[in-house]
This record gives structure tokens, C-alpha cells and sequence, in this order.
């Protein structure tokens, strides 16, 4: 967990569509940064939020990456990923505030929200929780279809029709093992309590050099999730393909598989996304107070 106390100069903000109780919130915490001589910059999507708002930068989403030294979510973790997956070439601080249900990325409550943005313009020290992230290639006939990072998860998965689909997994050149099974999930520790989790894969300390590789709904009483470590490179090709597969990156975008498709997936190298943590809860508190971890009925 490293410290971060330089005091941001810019800070923008991504809000969850639909949402009023966020954009309230938003306004709240806007009128509070210009009165702090803050620039303000907002994605282009929540343009009407600020519409009638002074001094406030509307920007297409991935520039907030760009131009800003913070990053304000409001929402919950899908509106976090959005933002977060835009981070390709620069790593910049994202403070998530939970305006949903679960929330293991926006671990902020939204009524801490006024009190980290008045410690953070006072200079006191951000604790920044360092997340791998992946980066997900899709290869096909030696040719890159799609490349880019992920936060959570890639997952390989078929369609509609229930049948199941032929995987071939190779780990650093070598030959792993096969799956059938409906489906594939290569997590991040991150995301380990999240798809993963729900699939029967164990749950990863966000600290841990680590990948997991968990099956859905395997065809065989051997499969078992698998860790390994995140200096791994994995090749998964699509071997079987009955119906409709899909690569499906964070919930957020997905890709339509043809047999003998190639994922590579390894470590992102280029930097970790930077999450603003909480100032008063460790994970195993984030676990008891999001999942019930350890908790008896």
C-alpha cells in the first residue's frame, strides 16, 4: 500500500448514467473544488450533469487519463471499470465511491466522499492500493485482432445453446491441461472476488503476484481453478467451438471467437492501476463487510 500526498490540481469525474443521487453527489463535490481553485473536468458523457455549471471542462472520457492527476467515480464497479480499462499508456489515480450495492473497486462510502476530498486538497497522503492488471491479445491466424488491458477478468464463454466448448491451455510454451467445459475465466487477484469467485475460484489478497485460471462449469470432477504466478504467459486456444463463443474483458467489451483463436494473456508491464483506497478499512474488512467473509448466520 503505498502513500501518495501531493495535492491534484486537476481532478475529473466519471458518474454512473441514470444515477441522480450520484449527480447530486457529483455537484456537491464540484462546488468544493472550484472553491478551491481545483479545474474540474468532466467525461463527455455526463455532460448534462454540469451543463449549468461554471468553470467546469467537459472531455471525451479517455482524455480525463490524459489531463487529470485524480479521477472521481461515482457509481459502482462497472462505472469504475470503464474508466479504468481507458488507462493504456498512463496510470493515474481513481477514487471509486460506491452509489450501488457491492462495490470491491468503489470501496469509498458515499458518506466519506466529503471528507477524502477535503483531506486530499488539505495535502494529506492518499493510500494508494497498486492492482496487475492484464493484457489480453487476441490472435487469429497469427494475426492481432484486439489487444488492451483488463482490470478484473477475460472470460471465455459460450452462448445461448447449452454446449459445451474445447479449450487447449498452454502456460510459458508448455501444455497445461484441457477444459471442456462452458467456459474459461483468467482473473487478476483484483478479480478474484468477482466472476471468479462465483465460478468456485478462491479468493486472491490484491497483493499477490498471482493469476487465476478458473473453469465454468467443467465437464470433469478433475478441473480445479488453478494459480499461477503473474510472470506467467497463458495461451488459450478455442479447439471446440459447437455454437456462439464469446472473449468477454471486465463485463465491459466482448469479441466473437472462431475455432483455433488464440488468447495470450500475461501481466501488463507498462504500469498497475493506482486505487484509492479507503482510509479506515483493510481488505479482510472490505471481505466481511462485502461478502459476509467469515461472518456466521
Amino acid at each position: 500500500m503505498a502513500a501518495k500526498n501531493k495535492i491534484p490540481k486537476k481532478i475529473g469525474f466519471v458518474i454512473k448514467h441514470n444515477q441522480p443521487e450520484a449527480a447530486r453527489l457529483a455537484l456537491e463535490l464540484v462546488q468544493v473544488l472550484i472553491d478551491r481553485k481545483v479545474t474540474v473536468l468532466f467525461a463527455d458523457e455526463s455532460r448534462e450533469i454540469v451543463a449549468k455549471v461554471r468553470n467546469v471542462k467537459i472531455v471525451p472520457k479517455p482524455k480525463l487519463v490524459e489531463l487529470c492527476d485524480l479521477i472521481v467515480v461515482l457509481g459502482g464497479d462497472g462505472t469504475y471499470l470503464s474508466i479504468a480499462r481507458l488507462m493504456k499508456t498512463k496510470s493515474v489515480p481513481v477514487l471509486g465511491v460506491n452509489m450501488g450495492q457491492l462495490g470491491f473497486l468503489t470501496e469509498v462510502k458515499r458518506t466519506e466522499a466529503r471528507t477524502i476530498i477535503a483531506a486530499i486538497l488539505d495535502g494529506k497522503a492518499l493510500r494508494i492500493s497498486e492492482r496487475l492488471l492484464l493484457e489480453v491479445t487476441l490472435l487469429r491466424n497469427g494475426k492481432t485482432i484486439f489487444q488492451g488491458p483488463v482490470v478484473n477478468d477475460a472470460v471465455i464463454s459460450k452462448g445461448a445453446i447449452a454446449r459445451i466448448i474445447g479449450l487447449e491451455v498452454n502456460v510459458d510454451g508448455h501444455w497445461a491441461h484441457s477444459v471442456r467445459a462452458d467456459g474459461l475465466i483468467v482473473s487478476t487477484p483484483t478479480g478474484s472476488t468477482a466472476y471468479s469467485l462465483a465460478a468456485g475460484g478462491p479468493i486472491v489478497a490484491p497483493t499477490v503476484p498471482a493469476l487465476v485460471l478458473t473453469p465454468i462449469c467443467p465437464h470433469s470432477l478433475s478441473q480445479r481453478p488453478l494459480v499461477l504466478p503473474d510472470s506467467a504467459e497463458i495461451e488459450i486456444c478455442l479447439k471446440h467451438r459447437p455454437g456462439h463463443v464469446l472473449l468477454t474483458l471486465d463485463g465491459q467489451d466482448a469479441v466473437d471467437l472462431k475455432e483455433n483463436d488464440v488468447i495470450r494473456i500475461q501481466r501488463f508491464k507498462r504500469h498497475k492501476l493506482q486505487l484509492v483506497a479507503a482510509s479506515d478499512r483493510d481488505y479482510f474488512g472490505l471481505l466481511r463487510e462485502k461478502l459476509k467473509f467469515g461472518i456466521r448466520d
